[in-house]
């Protein structure tokens, strides 16, 4: 290909790319024909043309936009072993029934992400770092040495075993998902695990909030989402806190535009006007962050006062609306109609009442309510990030009672869900969907994880106190750095602690991702060791001691995938492993031999065995039979071929392997009155609850549910009543606890430019979507601000400074930081230049275990200082300082 881009300037970058050597599986295609040049038929202004002489891949797209769904799909040019360019997927026709895994900005930016100068190349030791002086007061602004992998690997094998010698594994924090799931794991978390286990931070949710237990127990039900196709037959749409287009990416936002073209009308509750509500909303209702649960009061407010409920319904299918309708034992006041009506306690929940908390006109209220009490058949949303605040069960639980109220669910074109739209394969079981690529089954487990019910301890199952540990995520850097974790209320009371290492690998950027980011910092410069493994120079590694460089999926993975829904990709090799890069697997191994373990025991596959279990165990749905089958054949030849003749099995399939590998993705074909569209969740229970009873205490709805409070309440984080209530669960955090000092509440909603903290380092995203303090003209006027001033964001827990985005589109009142931005800490003053909001979050747990994102207090002022900002796309990444 006639191009600027040659492999000696691609070496320049600093990526190490060869060619694709003989024998290698994914390079082993026969190139797509070569197009004859065109020669212009004349003229001297002659146009080069440029010819096409290397071949176009699959590459993985694995950004985690959007927790599992809709994933998109990737086709990389490459040439000489350089990726040269993208196209996304646009060979098939795009129809609501097989519509296109079309990638987004992020998607289309993989080459700019791979190949960014923050890669880490080679094993790395921090120059401060000694083993009888860490000196970790310099992690985080130390230079780098880089050295040879034996040197790395025998320096983090003696430092587990000096960490184990104070209190076992214990004493090593891993920063790290246990298992990532589809197709990936961290082997070097089977070392910790075959070692003993290792301490997490796995209590809670990080991503689903409140929602999973207070669905499971007030309903019986998880994830009972309608399907995309399902969703079309709602008149009314009711979302509060929906960004799918930018959260999402992939084809969710284009199933909202079907169920729209469909007639359905979208309400979209949320703190600013955003993309989705844009695009996509009839009707935009601002409110604060951590409103919601009033404005749900407010609407079964108005509601019950004006007959706009289904009272048979209610009385039929579920337990608790009323006092002629409670549970025996209980006291007939507690039902959640007196409570709303202020029957009890003299405080009606009416719009005007919701108004002053959660700053939604009355008026509007009002009008909501109507909208769903006329509707036939609604479609209730609500975001994930709607329950991350103190007790945010509380809003899930008037949420669901809402939906309820209404009298639809269980019946077409009627639903409540949290978890997005389903697409037929998002059912597929994990142990058929490919997951044993990972060892699943075959790894060790952690011995220090208790029991749990739904990532949250179940402390029924613990009968030694002291044989696990287990952090909630929110509050995991004061943890370390106080010494002790947990409540005087749990059965063993708090737990000691004392953490001498700390693990950052797993693809997990912890030290940016959890809230108190401040607190994170001074707890990996506490401890005796920290070591990071990872593709990218990202502030998790930036303050350890020893990085270590892995390789992508672009480099060494070559699977099927179906972490999505109705589609499965194939991740071709795109190029030779930069630098020294690794996989986590040769490192585990490695530090096995180290450490006296057996290697295979924590590295449970080999690659070649990876690669054959996700192709047979890729599966596809029948949506005529809601029955799964085998999506690939693969011969006898093909297993010789990878390989695996030892274990694999002939099978035969949907299409070949061939076919599947060249094409790079299989999409699931749906059509208009499939079984899947007709399987509406709670469906059997509301033609017959008594043959069908709910998978809940009363076998019903259970509106006033004693057991979701008992088990909520007894984690010791928030107080749960066994309805949905208004309450400030904490003095210091959402609306009405606003101060003179700290008188805004910020949300983090999701941003184009990042998955998370993913793709934070490329330049082109940097530049299309900066990082800004988004507010209210009015919140700016106030203060003097203007659009593109810097602005200096402040709470209790750090400083941040960013550029203003004064918008009118904006609640007043609050202010956005979108999540995910690196850290880069101004060492002089200590605030934040790189803008993670993370900085600024409240180290608060609630519920069951969950992060408290949502109203976070604090003060925004038109900075005067010495500092100076420049552009995100002019800011330089930060990259360890000493090697070249």
């Amino acid at each position: 290909m006639s191009t600027s881009v040659s492999r000696r300037s691609f070496l320049k970058w600093g990526v190490a790319a060869g060619a694709c050597g003989a024998g290698l599986a994914a390079c082993s295609k026969t190139p797509e024909p070569t197009p004859e040049p065109v020669v212009p038929s004349g003229g001297d202004d002659v146009v080069p043309v440029l010819v096409e002489n290397g071949q176009w891949l699959t590459g993985a797209c694995m950004n985690n936009c959007n927790c599992g769904s809709s994933r998109c799909l990737l086709k990389v040019y490459v040439e000489d072993g350089v990726p040269l360019k993208i196209r996304t997927d646009e060979e098939d026709p795009d129809t609501w029934e097989v519509a296109q895994r079309r990638a987004c900005a992020r998607g289309r930016a993989r080459i700019s992400d791979i190949t960014s100068p923050a890669r880490i190349k080679y094993p790395m030791k921090r120059k401060g770092w000694s083993p009888d002086n860490p000196n970790g007061q310099k992690r985080g602004v130390d230079e780098w040495e880089r050295i040879s992998w034996d040197e790395a690997l025998d320096i983090v094998a003696a430092q587990i075993k000096k960490a184990m010698a104070v209190k076992g594994t214990h004493s090593i924090l891993s920063v790290s998902y246990a298992d990532i799931g589809d197709t990936y794991y961290d082997q070097i978390e089977s070392l910790l695990n075959a070692l003993g286990g290792a301490f997490h931070t796995d209590w809670g949710t990080v991503s689903m909030g409140s929602w999973p237990v207070t669905e499971m127990i007030m309903t019986g039900g998880l994830m009972s989402a309608p399907d995309y196709l399902g969703a079309g037959n709602a008149d009314l749409h009711v979302h509060f806190g929906n960004n799918w287009t930018a959260n999402k990416g992939g084809n969710t936002p284009h199933y909202m535009d079907y169920a729209k073209q469909q007639g359905g009308k979208y309400i979209i509750i949320d703190p600013w006007l955003n993309q989705t509500a844009q695009a996509l909303a009839d009707q935009w209702v601002p409110i604060l962050p951590g409103g919601d649960n009033a404005f749900a009061l407010a609407v079964a407010y108005h509601q019950i006062t004006n007959g706009l409920y289904d009272q048979a319904y209610l009385d039929k299918y579920c337990s608790g609306f009323d006092a002629e309708h409670m549970p025996a034992g209980s006291d007939p006041k507690d039902n959640f109609k007196d409570y709303v009506l202020g029957t009890y306690d003299g405080v009606p929940k009416t719009p005007e009442w919701a108004e002053a908390i959660c700053h939604t006109p009355a008026e509007m209220i009002k009008d909501v309510a109507e909208q769903i009490g006329r509707a036939k058949n609604v479609d209730f949303f609500a975001g994930q990030s709607t329950t991350k605040h103190p007790g945010g069960e509380m809003f899930a639980q008037t949420f669901f009672t809402l939906a309820l109220m209404h009298g639809g669910i269980g019946k077409p074109g009627n639903y409540f869900s949290w978890s997005g739209y389903k697409e037929g394969m998002a059912l597929l079981p994990l142990a058929l969907a490919g997951d044993s690529s990972n060892g699943f089954g075959l790894n060790p487990g952690d011995p220090l994880k208790p029991g749990a019910i739904y990532a949250m301890v179940n402390f029924a199952t613990i009968t030694d106190w002291d044989a696990w540990d287990q952090m909630e995520y929110s509050e995991q850097w004061q943890s370390v750095t106080h010494g002790e974790y947990g409540r005087d209320s749990w059965p063993g009371g708090k737990k000691k602690v004392d953490i001498k290492m700390i693990y950052a690998g797993g693809y997990e950027n912890m030290l940016n991702s959890a809230p108190n980011a401040n607190e994170g910092i001074k707890a990996f410069r506490q401890v005796d060791f920290v070591w990071g493994v990872n593709p990218y120079f990202d502030p998790s590694r930036q303050y350890a001691d020893v990085v270590m460089p892995v390789q992508t999926w672009w480099e060494n993975h070559q699977y099927a995938w179906t972490n999505n829904g109705d589609a499965v990709f194939w991740a071709d090799k795109i190029i030779e492993p930069i630098g020294e890069s690794k996989t986590e697997g040769w490192i585990a191994e490695e530090l096995a031999k180290r450490l006296g373990l057996d290697p295979k025991a924590v590295n449970t596959m080999t690659e070649a065995e990876r690669t054959y279990m996700s192709l047979a165990g890729s599966m596809y749905l029948d949506n005529n039979t809601l029955q799964f089958a085998p999506l690939l054949t693969i011969t006898q030849e093909d297993i010789d071929k990878m390989g695996v003749s030892h274990v694999g099995q002939p099978q035969q399939g949907k299409m070949t392997l061939a076919e599947f590998q060249k094409k790079g993705v299989y999409k699931g074909t749906r059509s208009k009155g499939d079984l899947f569209e007709q399987n509406v969740p709670f469906a059997a229970f509301i033609a017959d609850p008594e043959a069908n009873p709910l998978g809940t205490a009363s076998g019903k709805f259970e509106i006033y549910c004693p057991t979701l409070a008992y088990l909520i309440s007894s984690c010791g984080f928030t107080q749960c009543d066994p309805i949905g209530k208004w309450k400030v669960h904490d003095p210091e955090q959402g609306p009405t606890t606003q101060t003179a000092e700290y008188p805004l509440l910020l949300w983090t909603p999701h941003s184009l430019r990042r998955a998370h903290t993913v793709n934070d380092n490329v330049t082109s995203l940097r530049e299309a979507f900066p990082q800004e303090c988004f507010m209210s003209t009015v919140d700016a006027a106030e203060r003097g601000i203007k659009n593109g001033d810097l602005v200096l964001m402040s709470s209790p827990y750090g400083k941040v400074l960013r550029p203003a985005k004064v918008m009118h589109n904006v609640i007043p009142g609050a202010v956005a930081l979108q999540d995910g931005a690196w850290i880069q800490i101004d060492p002089a003053t200590g605030i934040d230049l790189g803008g993670d909001p993370n900085i600024l979050q409240a180290p608060k747990a609630s519920g069951q275990g969950v992060q408290c994102w949502s109203g976070t207090l604090v003060q925004v002022e038109k900075y005067n200082g010495p500092l100076t900002l420049k552009p995100d796309k002019e800011r330089p990444l930060v990259m360890p300082v000493g090697v070249e």
